[in-house]
């Protein structure tokens, strides 16, 4: 039987190994590049708020039309290098995260 402590150290290995992708290297220096232009830090941070509520929102909302008017409302500003670098390395470390999640809730029943 594994215990508590053990899960935990695997865990971290996990963590690390995450930390040593090539996805999550390239997702943390865009994080800088975005974070060294504070107000193009607030405007990626306003828009991925509206976008997370929008996909978040009741399933009786039309909420694909609402993201597509979001992304024309914003087209100009997706369109800027270092956003449209930021988005697709956070989409690309997000889906790693998120197989490694679909992967755990499908091995166990919860």
């Amino acid at each position: 039987m594994v215990t508590e402590a053990e899960l935990s150290e695997q865990v971290d290995k996990l963590t690390d190994m995450i930390r040593d992708t090539q996805e999550y290297k390239d997702y943390i220096h865009m994080v800088g590049v975005i974070r060294r232009n504070p107000e193009l830090c607030d405007e990626v941070m306003r828009f991925r708020k509206e976008n997370f509520f929008l996909q978040h929102a009741p399933e009786h909302e039309d909420v694909s039309e609402r993201l597509e008017a979001l992304c024309r409302r914003n087209e100009d500003f997706l369109d800027t290098p270092e956003v449209y670098d930021f988005f697709m390395t956070e989409w690309s470390f997000y889906q790693i995260v998120q197989n490694l999640h679909d992967r755990l809730m499908e091995g166990i029943d919860f």
